[in-house]
């Protein structure tokens, strides 16, 4: 087995160890290895590489549960316990997946965090700052589980530029949106409760809902959102917990719900009496002329509200809200009290600063400009491959791509990742969705928009190739 590695690998190859992960990688997934990893030692030897690189090489495939060391024992072969049934499960959310490759990467489309050289750090500087100068030695300590009460009264304020109506008191600080849906589902999801999902979704949400109990209930996103035939479908015969969507340039297709079925959505739970939990995270950034306003801008009680400032602005102080009906505050605020993750005082503090002197609109403004230029040459270069199909998103950072027939979007990531290229593979989402790739397109500079989209288009060419 080792002697089709060593005609496997470029001999030029500086990245052995990737090679070695993806090659052993392959050999589990299609059953060549059932039971144990050869040896480090024998391993090396028959290879004549380092024990070092070939260590890197099994490590990798155990923190992606290929494999579970056993000490004194080996490498134990574990993939086909966790995969087979629910592969795209494995991961918490996509933003994180194959996170450990990114010293090696050149071309970045998997990272949906800001550019750092978009960040303004100035002025986050001089907001620190100015809050240690007038709160001094308050700045430091703990500001509850409420969160900042300053940041609170900035939120409800900025709030009211898109027509999202709220008491202070239904207002509260989140450390991401994340935490917001996992305390909204130990707050709301019992055992069985069915909760409603758009599909495909965002993974971080979902694990957490199925972690609680909850029956998945699925319903397919058309080209204006959420199909409401298959929604009431549902309605009419299960009662629902929630219903978990994003609004706006959806994870993962980019698609934002219209305005009509916005207003549908609303009579749809007060019919059916359920709550609508809404995560807004992108919204803020959009190329058209006009804010897509959220399902919560119609300012109905069955809306819970969740939006973070973490995916645009300052992702290390992981700052996000939620706005709480108030028919299920104080079970959201009991569990807020326990967890106790509140985000730093002085973060919070700078940010209520931040939003105060507009210079948060300041920096949405410029990263709408610069994104907007990114997404556009990269829909230039995608146009140019044949055989694939997409949509261009108004907004958001990402774009769903539908590969040509038969061509599989993980074997597109095992072989961009030689070539040190990252993009999301559709199947992290579901098994029938290996017919997709997403490029998130937050991390990449508009020099590397071309070489990495014809990377793609040869890889592509490539896999047809050996199709015919």
């Amino acid at each position: 087995m080792l002697n089709i590695f060593n005609s496997y690998i470029k001999k030029s190859s500086k990245n052995i160890y990737l090679d070695l992960f993806i090659f052993f990688k392959t050999q589990i997934e299609n059953g060549t290895i059932k039971e144990k990893l050869p040896p480090i030692r024998q391993t090396a030897q028959a290879l004549n590489i380092s024990t070092n690189t070939v260590v890197k090489a099994y490590l990798e495939l155990e923190k992606y549960k290929y494999v579970e060391s056993k000490p004194g024992s080996g490498f134990f072969i574990c993939y086909s316990t966790i995969y087979e049934n629910n592969d795209h499960l494995s991961f918490e959310n996509e933003d994180t997946l194959y996170q450990y490759f990114s010293e090696d990467i050149k071309f970045d489309f998997i990272n949906s965090s800001p550019n750092i050289s978009f960040l303004p750090v100035k002025d986050i500087q001089n907001s620190i700052n100015f809050i240690l100068n007038r709160d001094k030695e308050k700045a430091l300590i703990h500001s509850g589980p409420l969160g900042s009460s300053n940041l609170r009264i900035s939120i409800f304020n900025y709030l009211k530029k898109y027509n999202i109506k709220s008491s202070v008191d239904n207002i509260h600080i989140l450390s991401g949106a994340q935490q917001g849906i996992d305390i909204i589902s130990k707050a709301l999801i019992f055992p069985g409760d069915i909760v409603v999902v758009e599909k495909p979704t965002y993974l971080g949400a979902l694990n957490t809902f199925k972690k609680q109990g909850a029956k998945i209930k699925e319903v397919p996103i058309l080209s204006d959102g959420i199909c409401l035939s298959s929604l009431e479908y549902i309605l009419k015969k299960d009662k629902i917990k929630f219903l978990y969507l994003m609004s706006n340039f959806q994870t993962p297709t980019g698609i934002s719900i219209s305005n009509e079925k916005k207003e549908k959505l609303i009579e749809l739970s007060k019919k059916y009496n359920f709550f609508i939990l809404e995560d807004d995270s992108s919204a803020d950034l959009f190329y058209t002329n006009n804010y897509p306003y959220p399902i919560r801008s119609l300012n109905d009680e069955n809306v819970i509200y969740i939006k973070s400032f973490s995916k645009i602005f300052m992702p290390g102080f992981r700052l996000g809200f939620c706005i709480i009906p108030s028919s299920i505050l104080i079970d959201f605020l009991n569990l807020k009290k326990l967890i106790n993750l509140d985000s730093s005082t002085l973060y919070q503090e700078a940010f209520a600063h931040l939003l105060n002197e507009n210079l948060i609109e300041k920096q949405m403004l410029l990263s709408r400009k610069k994104y907007k230029t990114i997404q556009y040459l990269i829909i230039y270069e995608l146009k140019k491959i044949s055989d694939i199909s997409f949509f261009t998103p108004k907004g958001g950072l990402s774009i769903w791509i539908k590969l040509p027939h038969n061509i599989s979007g993980k074997a597109i990531y095992t072989k961009l990742l030689r070539k040190k290229t990252l993009i999301v593979p559709g199947y992290i989402y579901s098994s029938n969705l290996d017919n997709y790739i997403k490029l998130n397109y937050a991390q990449i500079s508009e020099t590397n928009i071309k070489e990495g989209i014809k990377l793609l288009k040869n890889t592509i060419l490539e896999l047809q190739f050996f199709e015919l």
